[in-house]
């Protein structure tokens, strides 16, 4: 089938037109692309000198009880929970800690204190109760 004249020429200009738009639309973001980079800050070498003046630490001065235990720190900043682990046996509070600060399992805190599972279980169920009784009185 062969196009007429009119519809020839209705398809280049189409065409035509679809080129100019692509070719306008890649300027536009090219355009867009140089704004942006003219707004850039690059650190080409990033060295330590500049790395502080990038951000800021806030240190909120909260009362924190450090608790040492297989050479980590575990920071607690409610007093009342840091007396209650204080009245435990170091072994309790070991057991609590490495389960509730450390997210170790049973069978891992047992392998670490050479003490089976059901004694892991068991300790941590009577400091937890221990523990309880002792806020109860309080109240």
């Amino acid at each position: 089938m062969r196009l007429l004249s009119f519809e020839n020429d209705f398809l280049n200009r189409f065409d035509l037109f679809c080129k100019k738009t692509i070719k306008f639309s890649n300027y536009e973001l090219l355009a867009i692309e140089k704004r942006i980079y003219e707004k850039m800050v690059l650190y080409p070498e990033f060295n330590e000198k500049i790395f502080p003046q990038l951000y800021t630490i806030d240190d909120y001065k909260i009362f924190k009880f450090i608790i040492n235990i297989n050479n980590f720190e575990i920071a607690i900043e409610n007093e009342i929970l840091y007396r209650a682990l204080m009245l435990l046996s170091e072994k309790k509070r070991e057991i609590i800690l490495l389960s509730f600060f450390m997210d170790m399992t049973d069978d891992e805190i047992g392998k670490q204190m050479l003490i089976p599972k059901s004694s892991v279980q068991y300790n941590r169920k009577s400091a937890i109760n221990y523990i309880r009784e002792k806020m109860k009185r309080r109240k």
